[in-house]
């Protein structure tokens, strides 16, 4: 299968189009898609084998070691990811991004979230106890991320934790993270734009190729991208990164009770209608499959305009 980068122009939306709208806080993605596929060209046997429809044969399935080899299964955590932020990080002013690094090589992934877990207990406990911070401005939800830095860091791990209040959030000193912390460096900043910390782990957590992906495995090929973070144009090695999440490893975890995205089917017109209030930001089209029997989809993205 193969998915390559179009433009719009190679085809027109109707207002009578059937299209989805997703909601995720102050973003808005409409979604239409032409020359649905519904065919599957397999049928599983087992976790282990499937039949290839097409020629009848019994495969084994290819058992991945790593994330980098399952960059469809990537690509939906890190869309996941970026509405779970989207939905539930709307006011820049209620939130707080930590990152928080060792002082000595972490190389085991599951003691990272465990860390993190007992980190997030000291600090819940540190706030019930604090007088100098309101009732209102101690509970907080969360998102951990896990992010690995790589041969050039000895493989090893750090966490960014996005706290997310119910009203402005407190302050809390550097150093009271750093200590709470204990394993090591930690930053500690205010949220000014909530939107960029989901591209933020768009840029630095995929690496995944988006364009001209080819081959029965669907594995991303090597070489270098450039992608804009802050403004700035930055080179990536593509896929480079998942290589150090294990197999089952989650590239997030969050808080119960999350918001999520609102999905709807509706026509064009009537989403267009939904949106008239916003921005449109972005815009990507791109086709799947061969260009006889491939399917066409188009994502247009807006930003709700301030009142």
């Amino acid at each position: 299968m193969s998915i390559k980068k179009v433009s719009p122009d190679v085809f027109k939306i109707y207002e009578t189009s059937q299209v989805k709208l997703k909601t995720a806080g102050n973003i808005r993605e409409i979604q239409f898609t032409a020359g649905t596929n519904n065919h599957c060209p397999i049928q599983n046997i087992s976790k282990d084998k499937y039949i290839d429809k097409k020629t009848g044969e019994i495969k084994e399935r290819k058992k991945s070691t790593n994330r980098y080899q399952t960059p469809k299964s990537v690509r939906k955590s890190i869309n996941k990811l970026m509405d779970l932020i989207r939905c539930n990080a709307t006011e820049p002013s209620h939130c707080k991004w930590l990152t928080l690094t060792y002082a000595n090589a972490m190389t085991d992934h599951t003691k990272v979230y465990e860390d993190g877990k007992m980190f997030l207990r000291r600090l819940q406990r540190y706030l019930n106890k604090s007088k100098e911070i309101v009732d209102s401005q101690k509970s907080f939800k969360r998102i951990t991320v896990a992010e690995p830095q790589g041969k050039n860091h000895d493989n090893s791990w750090h966490l960014h934790i996005l706290l997310i209040f119910d009203v402005t959030a407190p302050f809390i000193a550097n150093e009271v993270i750093a200590d709470l912390w204990g394993h090591g460096i930690t930053d500690t900043r205010k949220v000014y734009d909530t939107e960029g910390l989901a591209l933020y782990f768009k840029a630095y957590l995929s690496d995944v190729e988006y364009e001209d992906e080819t081959g029965e495995e669907d594995t991303p090929k090597s070489g270098i991208v450039e992608k804009k973070v802050d403004g700035k144009n930055k080179k990536f090695i593509k896929g480079e990164r998942l290589k150090y999440y294990p197999t089952g490893m989650p590239l997030y975890s969050s808080s119960r009770g999350m918001k999520k995205p609102e999905v709807e089917k509706l026509s064009n017109k009537e989403a267009m209608e939904r949106v008239s209030d916003c921005k449109m930001v972005y815009r990507e089209t791109y086709a799947i499959g061969d260009e006889d029997k491939g399917n066409i989809v188009d994502k247009r993205y807006y930003k709700k305009c301030k009142s």
